[in-house]
């Protein structure tokens, strides 16, 4: 049996702006139109994950980007004063 994907919710001021998952998937932006008949969506190699608000999306999608592990991503977003929530 394979372990679960980790869940992990980033806050900021009390609201959520990022559900992930750390398994490999699309990153899903509100802030972009969805991909045209035919293109790939955006994909990343350790996060699936729903941007919630777009004025975070552009910050947190570098962070993202340039992450080599969800913990590095993690450390990176909280240096950035992000609140991290792992649901159960």
């Amino acid at each position: 049996m394979t372990e679960a994907a980790r869940h992990v919710v980033l806050r900021r001021d009390g609201e959520d702006v990022l559900d992930l998952y750390n398994e490999p998937g699309v990153l899903v932006s509100l802030s972009a139109p969805p991909p045209l008949p035919g293109d790939q969506p955006v994909t990343h190699p350790f996060a699936s994950a729903s941007f919630l608000r777009p004025e975070y999306e552009g910050e947190l999608g570098e962070l993202l980007r340039g992450a080599e592990s969800l913990d590095g991503f993690l450390a990176a977003v909280r240096e950035r004063g992000y609140e991290v929530v792992e649901p159960d």
